[in-house]
């Protein structure tokens, strides 16, 4: 088999008829993507008479070198370029964003290689993602998110939701996405990665914007940042709104209960509804840098089955101050200090039924703080950073409210115990050793421990008796210390040829809510982290003067999951949380970035992975959530002085749903199937969601007339694909799966100054 390509006209036609169907339809989205993109740059020639010149800082002023010598920090706590640092790492650059008309955290995230979105519209009304080939129902909680190098995690589920973190992307200098595990730097939430957003290094940029679009999208953003003296400051605040995804119920299953109360023929029109605001200010005085930040998100979500008028609303509010002191002790030696505090609050109000009995709320909320010291020690060809972290979490709780939701309980309060907090800390160190100019080696550690702490659990069951609850303590026990280990090798074939060899280990610690089964059911074994382990061999190289290629191997095994599943109790079938989820990824990812100076840029990803259940009774079964391809393409052209026109898309294949073992008729004495024959037994809790092609495009003019003036309009789900993601545990009424985003335009005004 093969392809040709051919020029004719201004436009590419692919000769594909020797692939079979799905092949054929991925080339017939691949001539689509490259026809609209010529169409753009035409549109982009008559835009070009707006302005007169061009931007002061643009990607295309770099080269291969630069891109390939480009400096990052999240990956070794220090500031290195990319060829040096064992890690597979993806740059977006505030550049790459305007470029490509990206209005949401979430649509840079999806342009990220190897990462995937699923919305299944619950809990804290955001999106979730899957991370070479690994996909944890619930909020975020695979990758450790950062804003500056503030971790941005809430201490109930241990996870990063982006309605929390609510970053406007017009904030946004960088975005550094570290693939592999890296909880010898982060901690246990590391566990397939980290995500630093930053939006203070740029000083020189103060901005407003404003915007509308179809879909009811609306946004304004103002930036004022600057440098006096000493002083470096930088202030961040903005609004989005969007009436969010309008679908019929119907296009996601074909059982509405009755009791659900809904009107005929309905719709989430008006349910899931997206407000977010977020205020953010970074100071640095000297050696001092203070950080703060308050978001707010207004968000529709669906909990249980969808409620009546205008819905569930999850109300969700974030705050975190930061303290961070660098000081040079001498020439090779200097140590950081950082402290924090930080609070979240999800409050979750049911609109249940028609009946006003039936409101009650889901309320979440915390308050945490850290402590960190970080020594880093360079000298001739010897490198070294040790570091101590601590964090406590001094309130933690759930409160629910729910007369008619469930016929189990009517109100419940569960937490940990304020007599005794939960606490991490952690030891880690990491060193670095250049044997030449050529090869180097890295060696990392991390000693971290959660002792035992205490949590309560209380339950009240008739409203009409004040004494018929049930109140219970539990103890988490799972307290021993445990070892993190990192090794690398880089060498250096030319100053343009990188090969590194990379083992890590790293952990994910259960959470405070998936520990209340302690409470719950007290004879159920306790928790333990779970646990990957990666192999991955990198190349990274110009390969020619105006291409970069990266190449990626990896293997990762994974054991003592965590995930809520069906067990036989007392000849009773149960859901529990436990350690029984173990599975292998087995991946190759392949990413070429084309620059032509001074006119175009280009990247191509692809990703193939093969993830394989290993639990018990399932090694037959295959992977829930793990596509075994991954697309992803992003172009950028400037059409004379001062116009950029770009494309991006991903390619996201098929999925099947979480596989659920059959249930024991305890009316049938005859039935006696052991799990074994359940699990055989079993079924899929929804329709496999089918591959979906993403396509979007922006045209950003810049020095209107020339002044400060750009503006942008930006189209997204360009062809209007059907975006279906998979049934989720969480959310297993929809048994066809959740749908995206149909197509939506917004167009934006901004100045500089």
């Amino acid at each position: 088999m093969f392809v040709q390509l051919h020029y004719t006209n201004s436009a590419f036609w692919l000769n594909c008829r020797h692939y079979p169907s799905h092949y054929r339809c991925l080339f017939m989205v691949i001539k689509r993507f490259i026809t609209c993109f010529t169409s753009l740059i035409l549109l982009g020639t008559v835009c070009s008479a707006l302005g007169q010149e061009p931007d002061s800082v643009s990607i295309y002023d770099l080269s291969i070198d630069e891109l390939m010598s480009l400096k990052v920090q999240s990956a070794t706590r220090k500031v290195e370029p990319i060829s040096n640092i064992p890690a597979s790492i993806v740059v977006i650059t505030r550049q790459d964003i305007q470029s490509q008309g990206w209005g949401t955290l979430e649509e840079v995230l999806s342009h990220i290689p190897g990462m995937y979105q699923i919305n299944d519209y619950l809990w804290f009304g955001t999106d979730s993602y899957g991370v070479r080939g690994f996909f944890s129902s619930g909020s975020f909680s695979t990758m450790t998110v950062m804003v500056n190098g503030v971790s941005q995690k809430e201490d109930w589920y241990n996870s990063f939701p982006l309605s929390k973190i609510n970053v406007p992307v017009e904030a946004i200098d960088r975005v550094e996405v570290i693939r592999g595990p890296m909880s010898v730097v982060y901690g246990s939430n590391a566990f397939l990665g980290a995500i630093n957003i930053i939006t203070n290094q740029d000083v020189k940029s103060s901005q407003g914007v404003a915007g509308i679009g179809s879909n009811g999208n609306y946004k304004a953003f103002g930036r004022i940042a600057g440098e006096r003296e000493k002083v470096k400051y930088t202030f961040n605040a903005g609004m989005f709104g969007s009436r969010g995804v309008e679908q019929p119920y119907s296009e996601m299953t074909d059982y509405i209960d009755p009791s659900w109360n809904l009107p005929s023929n309905p719709t989430t029109k008006g349910q899931l509804k997206d407000y977010r605001k977020y205020f953010g200010v970074s100071m640095g005085i000297g050696d001092l840098v203070f950080e703060f930040a308050q978001t707010t998100t207004n968000r529709g979500v669906i909990d249980y089955y969808p409620g009546y008028a205008d819905g569930h609303q999850a109300e969700i509010e974030s705050a975190y101050s930061y303290f961070s002191y660098t000081r040079a002790l001498s020439e090779s030696l200097s140590v950081n200090l950082k402290t924090g505090y930080s609070a979240f609050r999800n409050r979750l109000g049911y609109r249940h039924n028609s009946d006003s009995t039936a409101y009650g709320f889901n309320d979440i909320f915390s308050k945490s703080a850290d402590g960190e010291v970080h020594l880093s020690y360079n000298r001739n060809k010897f490198t070294a950073n040790v570091g101590l972290t601590y964090h406590m979490v001094f309130e933690d709780k759930l409160v629910v409210d729910a007369p008619n939701l469930s016929n189990d309980y009517i109100n419940l309060d569960a937490g940990i115990d304020e007599s005794k907090l939960k606490q991490t800390w952690a030891l880690y160190t990491q060193v670095n050793y250049d044997f030449s100019q050529k090869l180097s080696v890295l060696a990392g550690l991390r000693i971290e421990q959660t002792p035992s702490y205490t949590m309560s659990y209380a339950v009240r069951f008739d409203p009409a008796n004040p004494n018929d609850y049930l109140s219970r303590t539990g103890e988490y026990m799972y307290g021993d210390p445990y070892l993190i280990p990192r090794a690398a090798l880089i060498y250096h074939l030319t100053d343009k040829h990188h090969l590194k060899v990379m083992y890590g280990v790293a952990t994910k610690d259960a959470s405070v809510g998936e520990n209340m089964d302690i409470v719950r059911y007290p004879d159920r074994p306790q928790l333990k982290p779970a646990y990957m382990q990666t192999f991955e061999v990198n190349y990274t190289g110009a390969v020619a003067k105006s291409t970069m290629l990266n190449l990626s191997l990896f293997h990762n095994s994974l054991r003592n999951l965590i995930s809520r599943t069906n067990q036989i109790e007392d000849d009773v079938m149960r859901l529990f949380n436990t350690n029984s989820g173990k599975l292998r990824t087995v991946g190759v990812e392949a990413s070429a970035s084309i620059t032509i100076q001074p006119r175009f840029t280009s990247t191509i990803s692809a990703v193939y992975q093969q993830s394989t259940n290993l639990q018990d009774g399932y090694e037959g079964i295959d992977l829930e959530y793990a596509p075994n391809l991954l697309l992803y393409t992003t172009m950028a052209y400037r059409v004379g002085k001062n116009v950029q026109v770009g494309l991006s898309g991903y390619y996201v294949g098929k999925q099947h749903t979480y596989w659920k073992p059959d249930s024991r008729d305890a009316s049938n004495p005859l039935d006696q199937r052991n799990p074994a024959e359940l699990i055989r037994d079993g079924s899929r809790i929804g329709q496999s969601a089918p591959s979906h092609f993403v396509l979007s495009t922006n045209v950003r003019v810049n020095q209107i007339f020339g002044t400060n003036a750009f503006c942008s309009l930006y189209v997204y789900n360009l062809t209007n694909s059907e975006i279906r993601y998979p049934t989720t545990r969480s959310n297993d009424i929809f048994e066809k799966g959740t749908l995206g985003y149909s197509r939506y335009v917004s167009f934006s005004l901004g100045y500089k100054f």
